[in-house]
């Protein structure tokens, strides 16, 4: 169900083709016929896309489950196209699958080998410059 719906279930959700005039107060009245919102963010939309695209977070992750299974590819009450709605991907998991990923993010260093010393830089101990 995991791979179907997006990340591993949780009370957050990601909603993509929503429309372009959707205001965050919007979002959360489409979403509140369906569970308790805690909480609706409209991102902004980027130059030339179509439609827009926000976060939902629900009460609990049932309350989640249940809008991805029945309301993903329909067309919620008060929408006139349909939703993609899966689970977001927590942060957590994003940033350890993510981009640079190991213990020091995008800027290297943590249990990687580095062929400037241990001090993974320029200067190896810690020096400014040179190979001695």
């Amino acid at each position: 169900m995991a791979g179907a719906a997006g990340a591993t279930p949780n009370d957050n959700l990601m909603i993509k083709g929503l429309p372009m005039d959707t205001t965050d107060e919007s979002l959360k009245a489409v979403f509140a016929q369906y569970g308790t919102v805690k909480s609706a963010k409209v991102l902004p939309v980027a130059a030339g896309k179509t439609a827009a695209a926000g976060f939902v977070s629900l009460e609990t992750i049932e309350e989640a489950k249940w809008i991805v299974e029945n309301i993903n590819g329909q067309i919620p009450q008060g929408l006139t196209s349909p939703l993609e709605v899966i689970f977001a991907t927590p942060r957590e998991e994003r940033e350890k699958a993510g981009k640079g990923g190991g213990k020091m993010g995008k800027m290297g260093g943590g249990d990687r080998f580095s062929p400037y010393g241990m001090g993974g830089g320029w200067g190896g101990m810690g020096g400014c410059g040179g190979w001695g």
